[in-house]
């Protein structure tokens, strides 16, 4: 009788951002311009190639690219250039299209992006000033529900702008709960700077958090509580590429020293399952 061979694993960014080549050199001046205040500096170039550059250096296999729509006449644009990246790429990169929340056809257009085999939706309440509970928003989440797409949210504050309400734990939690079967991935660990709140108000529920820009900053008996608390089936890694290198996000996942099937869960297995690829 033949020995089992361990189940192989790989690894699955959830949470980076690329650009059309087009686009990328301008879109990176503007953000690093403002990133460079908080002394970030990008780790690749925006590009779908720079980042494939990034992910082969870390040893990560796939990832979710979140494309941000500011203005709704972006939204289409958007929606074709991630079903390329995805017809081009489409073994590695995972393109999630962006509804901004005044863009009139949002059911439509998810629709669309269905049936080009897209598997989820990015939206961030900063830049595109509009609150994760407002009615749009809703509106969104809820045609993502219907059609078996994920939604990844930005959550808690951002660097970037003035700290509000508009991406806070309660905000996602009435969002989850106006729209309860969707896959709702809430990024920084549920809420950047605001793991309080998180521990308080979303540990528990239905609901991804992925791992960018928090395991260094989240303070050590807050990230304990989720860990011990949340279903650890409902956590991802992620970076935030271009402004985190790769390989330091990876690092400190690894470094949290969890058990092996724990840790192929958040890098692999749970990823998988929200793309249904496996």
């Amino acid at each position: 009788m033949k020995s089992q061979q361990p189940e192989q694993f790989g690894i699955i960014d959830s949470h980076v951002h690329a650009f059309p080549d087009q686009l990328a050199p301008k879109a990176m001046a503007h953000l690093t311009a403002e990133a460079l205040w908080f002394e970030i500096r990008p780790y690749y170039d925006g590009t779908i190639a720079g980042l494939l550059q990034s992910m082969d250096a870390a040893g990560i296999d796939k990832a979710i690219v979140c494309s941000i729509a500011t203005r709704p006449e972006q939204v289409e644009k958007i929606t074709d250039w991630s079903a390329t990246v995805a017809r081009t790429h489409g073994e590695r990169i995972f393109p999630f299209v962006s509804i901004h929340p005044d863009y009139p056809q949002v059911e439509a257009e998810l629709e669309r992006a269905a049936g080009l085999g897209l598997r989820g939706v990015k939206f961030h309440p900063y830049y595109m000033n509009c609150p994760a509970d407002d009615r749009r928003t809703l509106r969104i989440a809820r045609a993502a529900e219907a059609l078996g797409l994920a939604l990844e949210i930005h959550a808690g504050y951002d660097l970037a702008f003035e700290r509000n309400d508009l991406a806070s734990p309660a905000a996602i939690r009435r969002l989850h709960e106006a729209a309860p079967k969707l896959a709702l991935v809430a990024a920084h660990l549920g809420g950047w700077e605001r793991w309080q709140e998180v521990v308080d108000q979303l540990v528990g529920l239905p609901i991804y958090f992925e791992t960018s820009y928090s395991l260094s900053r989240i303070e050590p008996h807050l990230l304990d509580a989720l860990l011990e608390r949340h279903d650890t089936c409902r956590l991802l890694f992620g970076s935030d590429g271009p402004w985190n290198d790769q390989s330091a996000a990876l690092a400190e996942v690894r470094a949290l020293n969890l058990p092996k099937d724990v840790e192929s869960a958040v890098l692999w297995k749970n990823a998988s399952r929200l793309l249904a690829i496996g």
